[in-house]
Order: structure tokens, then sequence, then C-alpha cells
């Protein structure tokens, strides 16, 4: 592999630690994060999914891109 090749492998690889919940903004080990850096943590996103998801896709407030649950 070439030194570009290991830098874009390397952006693709999860962050290790936590993020930033937008809604709470507390530090939290897990949050649904959107690629525009739009993040939240499960319990803030219990508390608002009424206006996120329809069930199976959550919509990003800031983009409105639609991702999967899983």
């Amino acid at each position: 592999m070439t030194a570009e090749n290991d830098a874009a492998a390397e952006k693709r690889r999860r962050r290790r630690g936590g993020r930033i919940c937008h809604c709470c903004k507390a530090e939290q080990p897990f949050c649904w994060s959107c690629t525009c850096g739009f993040a939240i943590c499960p319990a803030c996103f219990a508390d608002n999914k009424w206006g996120m998801s329809n069930g199976p896709t959550w919509i990003c407030p800031d983009c409105e891109r639609v991702h999967l649950l899983e």
C-alpha cells in the first residue's frame, strides 16, 4: 500500500472514544452520527424519535440525510 492509501484507510476507520451529543452537549460512548457532523446520544434520540425517525430510518435534522438504524 502507498502512503495515500494508508491515509485514506485511516480516515475510514471508526473513531475511537466518545462523541459529543448535539442535544445534551455531554460526551457519550456512543452516538448516532451523520457525515455532516451531527451526533445524538441514544437517550436524546429516544426523546426526539417522534420527529427524527419513522422506524427503520432516521433523518438528520441538520442536513436531512436519511440513515438506517443499525
